[in-house]
């Protein structure tokens, strides 16, 4: 719905798509994310952590065709390898392989702070809206748009395709939120 917004906002020549593939989502994101790309035209930027530097060292990224994103485990098991394996006391995953990998996509592409980034955070999620204005290279859908679930569900109904997934399971299978 997000990539729906950015295209009405801004232009689809003034906006890239990004997807930050962890090898462990649900098979339904990867056929979701494909249908998105083709349906809104985004040329999606698909990227993949590359975990396999020495300790201290960081990580790389992998830039992938939508089509060959899938759910192979890979990155996951790269990250665990290297780093240990993500618990509720330290839920670092989301930020080992998407944010880290997505920034440093990034700031190679475009220049450290040459670039914003937007989440698709509803204006009816209260919690997650608290870093609002807290970093201004970070915006939320909330900043240009009122929908709240159910408009978003509304949205969805009318397309040819949804994602499918129980709002219970999330997109990643090993996902503990």
């Amino acid at each position: 719905y997000l990539c729906h917004l950015m295209i009405e906002q801004f232009g689809r020549d003034n906006v890239d798509f990004i997807y930050m593939d962890t090898g462990a989502e649900h098979p339904k994101t990867y056929e979701f994310i494909r249908q998105v790309d083709k349906e809104f035209g985004l040329n999606l930027v698909c990227l993949r952590g590359d975990f396999n530097q020495p300790l201290g060292e960081g990580h790389s990224y992998n830039i992938l065709g939508v089509n060959d994103t899938k759910s192979d485990l890979t990155p996951y098991k790269d990250m665990v390898a290297k780093y240990g394996t993500p618990s509720l006391a330290s839920g670092w995953c989301t930020s080992r392989m998407k944010e880290e990998t997505h920034d440093k996509y990034c700031n190679e592409k475009y220049g450290k702070g040459n670039y914003e980034t937007w989440i698709g955070i509803r204006a009816d999620e209260p919690k997650r809206l608290s870093g609002v204005g807290k970093n201004k290279y970070l915006r939320y859908m909330a900043e240009i748009s009122d929908d709240e679930k159910q408009d978003v569900l509304n949205f969805w109904s009318k397309m040819p395709f949804d994602l499918g997934i129980p709002e219970h399971l999330g997109n990643c299978v090993f996902c503990f939120k």
